[in-house]
């Protein structure tokens, strides 16, 4: 079955890091996060990342692939993470990591 997903942002690889920039029109993921975690608290949080797999062939057919990585830094909507394998992937939704 496929399912078309809108995505919410894109990964952007940046040097050991990697950088999730969440589109303006789903802030409201943001503002979920950190109501749930406190302003200010962000720092080492795990994060839960569902993305899809631009440009490469999963050898399980899937179309979407679900990332565990630790929050870094925020700034407004981009969210620095520990580096991710992915590359100008698309983001379909990011959570807090509840069994951390």
């Amino acid at each position: 079955m496929r399912l078309s997903l809108e995505p919410i942002g894109i990964i952007k690889r940046a040097a050991n890091k990697s950088e999730i920039l969440i589109y303006s029109d789903f802030e409201q993921v943001i503002r979920n996060i950190v109501s749930k975690i406190g302003d200010g608290a962000e720092f080492g949080q795990k994060l839960l990342v569902i993305h899809k797999t631009n440009g490469k062939k999963q050898e399980d057919g899937h179309q979407v692939q679900v990332t565990k990585t630790t929050l870094l830094e925020r700034k407004g909507n981009l969210l620095t993470v520990s580096k991710i394998e992915a590359s100008e992937d698309s983001v379909i939704d990011v959570r807090l990591d509840v069994a951390a």
